[in-house]
């Protein structure tokens, strides 16, 4: 996955379903929503992206924030994800 360092993972269930309060878009066309999210960073720097992963887990999109807790908090805002929710892939 492009030199990410994957920090956390979640394969989204029946009850994380897309609050539609943020809708994603490539060249005009509104992605579908996401079967998996990753947190990930890049080594030696700051910030960190959420990774929308459709079934396949090819990546449709990402958002970057400047804290894990920003990951987060979108997360919850776009699917309802609570932080204990998250599996931990690295620490």
């Amino acid at each position: 996955m492009n030199d990410y360092v994957i920090l956390k993972s979640i394969v989204l269930g029946p009850h994380h379903l897309a609050t539609g309060k943020t809708q994603h878009y490539q060249k005009e066309q509104e992605l579908p929503p996401a079967s998996t999210l990753k947190i990930a960073t890049y080594e030696d720097t700051e910030g960190f992206y959420l990774l929308y992963l459709d079934a396949n887990g090819n990546e449709l999109t990402d958002t970057f924030h400047d804290t894990i807790e920003e990951a987060f908090s979108q997360a919850e805002w776009e699917y309802n994800v609570k932080p204990d929710e998250w599996e931990t892939i690295k620490k």
